[in-house]
């Protein structure tokens, strides 16, 4: 596990004839030295806003500054 940053932000998934999908291009930056697992996420208080709590299937969520930062710390 570790961090991405956003490279190309959305556009219609090119592989997706129904356009229902969307694609965004991202690199990697580095990886996190403890991997911060979803069980971890759901488990911490002040993340339970986060969509990824609320929804089963995102691979690129919005996230606050704060909850990043916490995230961050989870994984040193």
């Amino acid at each position: 596990m570790g961090i991405v940053r956003v490279v190309k932000t959305y556009y219609p998934d090119p592989s997706d004839s129904t356009g229902v999908f969307g694609s965004v291009d991202v690199a990697y930056e580095r990886a996190l030295t403890n991997p911060v697992s979803l069980t971890t996420i759901k488990a911490s208080p002040p993340l339970q806003h986060l969509a990824l709590v609320r929804q089963s299937r995102l691979s690129v969520i919005p996230i606050d500054h704060s909850s990043w930062e916490l995230i961050l710390k989870l994984g040193q």
